[in-house]
This record gives C-alpha cells, sequence and structure tokens, in this order.
C-alpha cells in the first residue's frame, strides 16, 4: 500500500460511531436550530446586545435604507446624499454585492425596531456559522457528537458573540463565509464535490467586504494546497489553484473601488507597522480560553486597560478535557489532515502581531478563526471516545486547569471574586457530568450535557457582563462603545419625531459628549448612519474612511459629530475664487445647532434668509425661508456671467443646461470623489475638487448641456473579472465531472475485463 493510498484512507475513514446512526443533514439541521436557541438567550439577557458600536452606527440603519431602496426597485452603489458615507461601493465593508446581505436588507426594511432588526440577522448569520464548523469538523474525521458539540459551543464563544455577532456583522459574515468556504474547498480538494460549491462561498466570504476574509481564504486555499502536495494530488491541487484564482477575481469588484478612491481619504494614513497594544491579545488570554469570567488585560476603546466582556473565551469544556483524550490513539487520526495545523499556526502566529500590520489593524480579530481551527482538532480527538483509566489522575488534571483558568481570571479582576468562583464551580459540576455521562452512555451523552453547559455558561455571562456597557437603569443595557452620545435609538417611529421640522438637505452641528438618552431615542441629535435611516436627508453619516478635505473643512469626524468653528467655517466664503458662503455652496436648507455646542448662536436670531423652525433643551432648527429643491447632489453655484439650470438628476448623473459669455464654474453638493467625468455636450471638460472637497466643472464660454457622470473606480473592471471567473468555475466543474465519469468509466471497464 502507497502512502498516498494509506493517507487518503487514514483520513476519509468513517468517524468512530456511538449510538444509532443519524444522517449529516438532520445533524446540520438541528445545530442551526440550537444555534438560533442559543443566539437568543442574549437578547433576552438585554435586548439590545445584538445593537452596539458599529452594529449601530453604521450597518443597521444602513440596511434599512437600502432594503427599502430595493424593494422600491432601485440600487445605487454611491449616493451623493450620504457625503462622506455615501460612496457605499468604496466603502466595501457594507457588503453590497452579496447575495445574501440583500435579502436580509430587504427583511430589516420591514422593521421598525432596528435592534431587533440586527438580532434576527445576527443570529441567522451565526446559526450558519454553527453549521459550517459542524461540518468542517465532520469533513476532518470527527464523529458526529463531538462534531455538533463545537458547532454550538464556537458560535457563542468571546470574540464571534460579544464583538462579531453584536457589533461587527461584517466581521461575522466573513468568518461564517470563511468556515463554510474551508469545508467545500476540502471537499472539492478531495475530489468530492465540483469548483461550483466553494466558488459559492468563497464569493460570499469575498463579498462580505471584510479585509480579513480575504485573509482567510488564502490562508485556507494555501493549507489545503500544502496537503494536496503532501499526499501528491498535483491534479486536483492545479483544480485547486485554479478555483482559489477565480475567487480571487471577484476582490477586484469588492476592493478595487476603494482602492481607486483612496487618494481622498485618511486610508493611506492608515498603512503601517506598529503596535500601540489595542486589541492585542497575548498567550495569556488564549490560554484562559475555557474560564467563563476571564477578562483581557488589553487596551481597548476609552483608553481602558481592561475589557469588559469575555472577548477571548473559547469554550468551558476545551482545556479540561484535555487529559481525558485517548492520545496515543490520535495520531492516525490526523493523517493526512496537514492543513488543519498549517491553518491553525498561522492564525495563533497572527494573532500576536503588532497591533497594525499595513492596513490590518487589532489581531484580536483573528482570535476566532484560530479558535475554528483548534475546536475541528478538538472535535476529531474526542471521537476516539475519552479514557477510562487512571481517573483520579485526569479528574486532578482537570480540577487544576479548571482552578488556575479561575485564578487568572482572578487576577486581572480581583474585585469580581464571587463571579469568578460561580463559574469555577459551575464548571467543575459540568465536567464532572460530562465524563460520567460520557462513561456510562457515550459521546451522544456528553454532548448533551455539553450543550447545557454552553447554555449555562452563556446564562452566567450575560448575566454577570453587559452587552458591552453599564446597564442602564431600564432593563436594556447601553453599549460602551460610543462612550457618549446617549443609548442606541432604535425605534425608527419615535426617530422620525425629532425630524418633523427638516426640510431638504440637513446639515447637524453637534458633539458626543453631552448628549443623553432622550436627545436619541427622540431623534433630536443624531450621528452615523441612523438618521439616514428615519428618513432625515442628512450630511451627517458614518464612514470607514472619510473625505480628507471634506472633513478637514468642518472638523467632522467619521459619525458626523463637529468642533464648535464649523458655524463660522460654514458661513464664511468657501474659497477666494468661491465668494458664497460653503453652507450655500452645500444645498444645506436645515441647520441643527446644538445648544451646548454653540450656546451663543442658538441665543440669538439666525442670519438673513433663515428662521426659526422649531427649539426644544437640545437644540435650534434653522431651516431657510427658500430652501433648495429636494434631492441631492444638484448644482448649487455658478460664476457670475453664468445661467444654470438643472435639467435632471440621479445619483449617478446630472444635466444641467448653462449659458455664459465667459468661461466659469459650476459646482455641485457632492463630494468629488475620483471617478466622476463631465462633458459638454459630449465633449469632455475637466472637473476639480473645490473647496470643502465639492464637486466642480470648468465650462467654457457660451453654453450647452453639462453632463456630470459618476462611475466607481475599477467597478467595471471587478464585474468584468466577476463574470468571468464564474464562466471559468462552471468550465471547470463540467471538465471535473467528465473526467470523473471517464476514469469511473475505465475502472467498470477494467472490472469487467477482469472477470
Amino acid at each position: 500500500m502507497t502512502t498516498t493510498h494509506l493517507s487518503t484512507r487514514a483520513i476519509s475513514s468513517s468517524p468512530v460511531r456511538s449510538g444509532r446512526r443519524v444522517p449529516d443533514a438532520i445533524m446540520v439541521a438541528t445545530v442551526f436550530v440550537t444555534v438560533l436557541a442559543l443566539a437568543v438567550v442574549p437578547q433576552w439577557r438585554g435586548t439590545l446586545f445584538y445593537y452596539v458600536g458599529d452594529q449601530y452606527e453604521q450597518f443597521a440603519p444602513l440596511w434599512h435604507v437600502f432594503g427599502t431602496q430595493l424593494r422600491g426597485g432601485s440600487w445605487i452603489s454611491m449616493d451623493p446624499a450620504g457625503w462622506m458615507g455615501g460612496n457605499y461601493a468604496a466603502e466595501a465593508l457594507l457588503g453590497i454585492w452579496n447575495p445574501v446581505n440583500l435579502a436580509n436588507f430587504v427583511v430589516v426594511s420591514f422593521f421598525d425596531n432596528l435592534s431587533l432588526a440586527a438580532f434576527v440577522v445576527a443570529a441567522e448569520m451565526i446559526a450558519i456559522l454553527g453549521t459550517g464548523v459542524y461540518l468542517l469538523a465532520r469533513s476532518y474525521g470527527a464523529s458526529r457528537a463531538p462534531a455538533f458539540l463545537v458547532a454550538v459551543a464556537l458560535p457563542v464563544s468571546g470574540l464571534t458573540l460579544w464583538y462579531e455577532a453584536a457589533g461587527w456583522p461584517a466581521g461575522l459574515a466573513a468568518f461564517t463565509w470563511v468556515t463554510h468556504f474551508w469545508w467545500s474547498s476540502r471537499r472539492f480538494a478531495r475530489g468530492r464535490s465540483t469548483a461550483i460549491l466553494p466558488f459559492v462561498f468563497g464569493f460570499l466570504a469575498m463579498t462580505a467586504g471584510n479585509p480579513y476574509a480575504p485573509v482567510g481564504l488564502v490562508v485556507v486555499l494555501g493549507a489545503l494546497g500544502i496537503e494536496l502536495l503532501v499526499r501528491r494530488r498535483y491534479e486536483r491541487l492545479v483544480l485547486l489553484v485554479v478555483m482559489g484564482m477565480c475567487v480571487g477575481a471577484v476582490a477586484l469588484m469588492v476592493f478595487l473601488p476603494l482602492l481607486g478612491s483612496s487618494s481622498v481619504t485618511n486610508r493611506q494614513t492608515l498603512a503601517a507597522i506598529a503596535n500601540d497594544t489595542f486589541l492585542v491579545p497575548d498567550l495569556g488570554d488564549i490560554v484562559a480560553g475555557s474560564s467563563a469570567t476571564y477578562l483581557p488585560s488589553m487596551s481597548n476603546w476609552g483608553g481602558e486597560r481592561l475589557e469588559s466582556v469575555p472577548s477571548t473565551y473559547f469554550a468551558w469544556f476545551f482545556l479540561p478535557l484535555l487529559p481525558w483524550l485517548r492520545w496515543g490513539a490520535l495520531r492516525r487520526r490526523f493523517v493526512g489532515a496537514s492543513s488543519l495545523f498549517v491553518v491553525g499556526s498561522f492564525y495563533l502566529i497572527a494573532c500576536l502581531a503588532p497591533s497594525n500590520v499595513w492596513l490590518f489593524r487589532w489581531p484580536f480579530r483573528l482570535v476566532e478563526y484560530l479558535y475554528l481551527a483548534v475546536a475541528v482538532a478538538f472535535a476529531v480527538a474526542l471521537s476516539r471516545g475519552i479514557a477510562r483509566d487512571r481517573i483520579r489522575r485526569r479528574s486532578l488534571l482537570t480540577l487544576g486547569i479548571v482552578l488556575f483558568g479561575g485564578y487568572l481570571a482572578w487576577a486581572v479582576r480581583p474585585d469580581l471574586s464571587s463571579t469568578h468562583l460561580l463559574a469555577v464551580i459551575v464548571t467543575l459540576v459540568l465536567l464532572a457530568a460530562a465524563v460520567t455521562a460520557c462513561h456510562r452512555r457515550g459521546l451522544a451523552a456528553l454532548a448533551g450535557v455539553g450543550l447545557i453547559g454552553t447554555l449555562s455558561i452563556l446564562f452566567l455571562q450575560t448575566s454577570v457582563f453587559p452587552s458591552a456597557a453599564s446597564p442602564l437603569p431600564s432593563a436594556e443595557p447601553a453599549p460602551a462603545s460610543p462612550p457618549n452620545g446617549g443609548a442606541p435609538a432604535f425605534l425608527l417611529s419615535e426617530l422620525r419625531q425629532g425630524s418633523q421640522a427638516y426640510r431638504g438637505t440637513v446639515l447637524q452641528l453637534a458633539e458626543r459628549s453631552t448628549v443623553t438618552t432622550e436627545d436619541t431615542r427622540t431623534g433630536k441629535l443624531l450621528f452615523g448612519n441612523v438618521p439616514r435611516a428615519s428618513g432625515a436627508q442628512t450630511v451627517a453619516s458614518y464612514t470607514g474612511m472619510g473625505f480628507d478635505a471634506f472633513a478637514d473643512a468642518l472638523c467632522m469626524d467619521y459619525r458626523g459629530a463637529v468642533c464648535s468653528d464649523a458655524y463660522d467655517r460654514l458661513f464664511a466664503p468657501a474659497s477666494a475664487s468661491v465668494v458664497a458662503p460653503l453652507i450655500d455652496v452645500m444645498g444645506v436648507s436645515t441647520l441643527v445647532l446644538q445648544r451646548s455646542l454653540l450656546p451663543e448662536e442658538t441665543a440669538v436670531q439666525p442670519p438673513s434668509g433663515w428662521v426659526i423652525a422649531a427649539s426644544d433643551e437640545a437644540r435650534v432648527i434653522w431651516v431657510r425661508e427658500d430652501p433648495f429643491g429636494e434631492g441631492s447632489g444638484h448644482a448649487t453655484w455658478w460664476s457670475p456671467g453664468l445661467e444654470v439650470e438643472t435639467a435632471s438628476s440621479t445619483a449617478a448623473v446630472e444635466r444641467v443646461r448653462f449659458e455664459g459669455s465667459v468661461p466659469g464654474s459650476i459646482y455641485f453638493a457632492r463630494l468629488a470623489w475620483p471617478g466622476y467625468t463631465a462633458t459638454v455636450d459630449g465633449t469632455p471638460v475637466p472637473v476639480r475638487q473645490g473647496p470643502a472637497g465639492l464637486l466642480g466643472v470648468e465650462v467654457g464660454a457660451g453654453g450647452g448641456v453639462l453632463e456630470v457622470h459618476y462611475a466607481s473606480p475599477g467597478l467595471a473592471v471587478g464585474r468584468v473579472a466577476a463574470a468571468g471567473a464564474f464562466v471559468v468555475i462552471l468550465a471547470i466543474s463540467m471538465v471535473s465531472v467528465l473526467l470523473s465519469r471517464r476514469r469511473a468509466k475505465a475502472r467498470l471497464n477494467r472490472a469487467v475485463d477482469f472477470g
């Protein structure tokens, strides 16, 4: 028997079974339903658990906007009304090309309660993740019970639940689809499926928009390639490489618009290799992964040096059960599974990297990928059952591991002594029950106790730790990020109360430190994308990349908060050549002034041309006596001597008629993103970045029809590349099927001849 034959046989051999055989399809469905049920616990314990940080300020509100657009039959990749956050294709992270996301956008658009909508999407995604973990563990030879055990535990582990599901949905989607890509790619590498399945999951992972998805895809492909080289499966290696290149082609559609737009953003300044210790875990954090109350001591938001949630928690049973594994029988089970160790080794090193490596920040984000490899390896090892000898020694080792984990948790937060003690006691009881159940009833019983234990630990954690924050006086917890700005606003029907006086484009001048929960919940002062979901056409939006000139002009941050100087800058001439106030060139019709930020300005009458539309204890609302027209992107200022009239206006195309005896400039209420072109009666004319980054066009004397058109840089090339990749995948899949049939027919003929 050759080495290749031996490796193939060892890794593809049926895992050890305990009890009656249950079809994998039923087990996959069971994992999905079970994880859904587990996801309800955090939502029940705190109804805003899945609505913190970026989820609250960036994703959920914009999902509602996207879904409403889709239901209305429109879809755009760049919206000038979103200003710094409106270049959706360049943002990448929003995942606007992902078909699962598109379906979820539509679902979210039916919700009035955005926090509930966020919970539905998060629960769906971690349930899909659980099925991927189960299938991946099975593909490496794990039996059903251990695969089920890790599949329901990993989705509710620290980083995945408390960060990704709660506030970083793009990261959760990336992790979920990379897991399914790993499973499907291994099936393809072993000749058990066509290239279509891994390509689909690779497409979903890439279009999630999270930069760690491409990293995960490359790591998985590299690991599987090494595995094929070891097994001398060169034909499958070539097919795997081609499939991987096709998935890589999809990245052009997702990330070329980002790269093409980066020259006007702050993305370039982020590229560096440095370590500021922000969200950088250490080996101690990982070693304590089975301690339910361990809170990592790493820098995070607000200058905090300690985490407030168990973000590096893995699974309560992992380390304590290691002494019970049948170590002598494990070597053969991992023959041919080198890819598992390659992936795990890479992510172990990556988790300990500096805080910034080029555009990749915060290695803490990679902990869940490490845990995925460890979970699969553990499931495979546990499939041999647990040892029945040396009970006393193994019990003492388990006791020592649990107590040491409890000590590590106490050492970081000694003020939570009673919480740590409770966790240690619960864990020891669960472990005793798990080992006893396995000895008496087998692995299925251990998995049952494991599920109960996972539920118990989850209930404990969500009871003693806030959902990333301290609780409100009500039963709802508020997030620690943002540290100010009031508690999350989530009911759109209430938010709309605060925008009833708004007309046209709205600019809010406010900062976050004095904003109260009352201000946000009633829609008086909102930041990020939240006001957009309520229907207000606000300049404020959430952006992951910004627009340098515009942000500098208004001293505006990535969530739309400004400094007090913004008021004077708005009413000053936009530039030496553009004598109109900047607020006029921007086309703003409603100005919201926060009283605490601008006490003097809110105490006097507005300038000429403005009236007070409403006021309360938090703000004063000024509206123009003659508001600009509805919509956004219109021409707002032009040189003296020109006459300009808007002919038509859409998000991507603006047409105006102009006449003039001298050359001049026309400015639009749009930011000058790379990708804008302009023509006058079909003849190209130059576009330029004007004051505050606004789009300007130079026109000659005479007249004509000026057409301004926007196309995301690289998007057309990316779409062609993605379509071409799909064609190639179909071709190699058909070739693979034909070759398989030919080989099967040849084997059949040889068998007949031999007979």
